[in-house]
């Protein structure tokens, strides 16, 4: 006999969260552009300059600091939730090969996040300095015109 209540809860897990999870990520961003195109042509309607950082993707504004240290932190977490999952495994009676895949899986991902950490960190050396001197020049010009210490900007 079919037990349904399983069948439901899996199908539920495997099909309709993850088409859920998507249809809500497109209507973020949808909604995201939406909020730009309303700016936009408010901007055109009142013949004001457009500002090319609208433009500009979420993450490509990231900088690579922030981008490597994410890398870490994901790392991190796969790495500790698989440990878990595999603690777990040693005190499962019934059926541990589920966990001791799956957990195997995880900690993979997590040592490759991890690895892709500490191999970019190494090789985006130079320019995550560059990275780091453009924001500072840009905080200090910032900073300058805010005191009105700018003679750039008055011209």
């Amino acid at each position: 006999m079919i037990d349904w209540t399983a069948v439901l809860i899996v199908t539920g897990v495997c099909v309709v969260m993850p088409v859920v999870i998507v249809a809500v990520a497109f209507k973020q961003k949808e909604r995201a552009i939406d909020r730009k195109m309303d700016v936009l042509s408010k901007a055109v309607e009142n013949g004001q300059e457009i500002d090319p950082a609208l433009f500009a993707d979420e993450k490509s504004s990231k900088s690579l600091k922030l981008r490597l240290i994410n890398r870490a932190t994901w790392g991190v977490v796969l790495s500790v939730v698989a440990i878990v999952m595999l603690a777990c495994a040693l005190f499962v009676n019934d059926d541990p090969e589920g966990l001791v895949i799956s957990g195997g899986i995880i900690l993979a991902a997590g040592i490759g996040m991890l690895f892709s950490f500490f191999a970019g960190k190494r090789w985006l050396t130079p320019e995550i300095e560059a990275d780091e001197m453009r924001l500072r020049a840009e905080a200090e010009k910032a900073r300058r015109i805010l005191s009105g210490t700018d003679t750039d900007s008055r011209a």
